[in-house]
C-alpha cells in the first residue's frame, strides 16, 4: 500500500501536543494591534485547541501526524 500524504498548508498551521490535541493559532493578530482591546490581544497570543469536527479534518490531512 502507497504511503498517505500530508497535506502542506496543515503542516504550517497546526501542531500536535503530547497528549494528541491539535493546536493552531488565532485569527487577527498581525496587524492594526492599537485598535484592539487587551484582552482580545492577550488571547490571540496564546492560540487555541480544535475540538471535535475541526480536528477528524486535521487527522484525515495529517495522517502520520495523529497517532
Amino acid at each position: 500500500m502507497p504511503k498517505l500524504k500530508t497535506r502542506s498548508a496543515f503542516k504550517l498551521r497546526f501542531r500536535l501536543t503530547a497528549s494528541g490535541k491539535v493546536k493552531t493559532s488565532r485569527a487577527h493578530h498581525n496587524h492594526f494591534m492599537r485598535r484592539k482591546s487587551a484582552r482580545s490581544l492577550t488571547e490571540a497570543i496564546h492560540g487555541q485547541y480544535l475540538e471535535g469536527s475541526d480536528k477528524k479534518i486535521v487527522a484525515r490531512s495529517m495522517p502520520y501526524g495523529m497517532k
